[in-house]
């Protein structure tokens, strides 16, 4: 019995994640989308990846209230995918993939992150096989669909308490809280720097896109390391100048990374707050 494996590249559902998700960076970060195009052109109105990305949405979406709801629901879904021209099919996906090639760097586009990716490559497996080749895992492919989509009644529903309480305030009082806690927010980040600014802007507008802000951050590393240098060869302190070229070491560590996570961002945010304190004391 063949192992099944699972392809990107054949993944109607995880391409488009993949384009939406580079079209959310780029119009975050205000720059040219030529993603657009690239969607309109292949999940436009009556092309057959269009329909056959509906059907992936149907079986993503679609909630059941029983497990024979559910196995009912996938053999129509599946049925309907059966009638789908697959040369034609083929042949577009084909075009997309080299398409996006083109544009882009495959590899780093399908790094992007993407929550519902172990759902849509078990649909993609159900479209692509059939239970015949490997009963398991194609049952296992199942399991996932419909553990995604199956209601679960729950008994208790759990609120936050503050909140609670915050929502039972008079208007007037939630006004004012509300007020208060921009005040805070604006005061605690009043005093960062443009390049900590430019930082954060750079994780928020990029958090879907992780090869574009670590390669941001690969470029940022180099230059605080360089201040860093410059700044320990004026260090009288031979203490101080141990520790500064320490950390100045550590930055290699960070600048190697694959993912980069938030603790990494609150790192360098520390950093620059040194580069700045050194450049105050010279």
């Amino acid at each position: 019995m063949k192992k099944l494996k699972h392809s990107k590249y054949k993944n109607t559902g995880i391409l488009f994640e993949m384009l939406v998700r580079k079209l959310t960076s780029e119009t975050l970060s205000s720059n040219k989308s030529i993603t657009v195009d690239i969607i309109k052109k292949y999940f436009g109105r009556n092309t057959e990846l269009a329909k056959e990305l509906q059907l992936y949405n149907a079986l993503l979406k679609e909630q059941y209230r029983s497990e024979a709801q559910a196995l009912d629901f996938i053999r129509t879904i599946k049925s309907a995918h059966a009638k789908l021209n697959f040369s034609l099919l083929k042949r577009q996906k084909y075009n997309l993939v080299k398409e996006i090639s083109e544009k882009f760097v495959f590899n780093n586009m399908s790094k992007i992150h993407i929550s519902d990716y172990k759902v849509l490559a078990s649909i993609n497996m159900l479209f692509e096989h059939e239970e015949t080749d490997n009963p398991k895992q194609i049952l296992e492919c199942k399991n996932v669909i419909i553990d995604n989509g199956l209601l679960v009644e729950k008994q208790h529903t759990t609120k936050d308490v503050v909140l609670e309480k915050f929502e039972k305030q008079p208007k007037d009082v939630r006004l004012l809280t509300y007020k208060i806690l921009v005040e805070k927010f604006n005061k605690k980040y009043l005093g960062l720097n443009e390049s900590q600014k430019d930082l954060l802007n750079k994780y928020i507008t990029c958090v879907n896109d992780t090869t574009q802000l670590r390669d941001y951050v690969q470029k940022v590393i180099p230059s605080i390391k360089t201040q860093l240098s410059e700044s320990a060869k004026i260090i009288d302190d031979r203490v101080v100048k141990i520790k500064v070229q320490k950390l100045s070491e550590m930055l290699c560590n960070v600048e190697n990374l694959k993912t980069i996570k938030e603790s990494h961002i609150l790192s360098l945010l520390r950093y620059f707050d040194l580069v700045k304190e050194l450049k105050e004391v010279r």
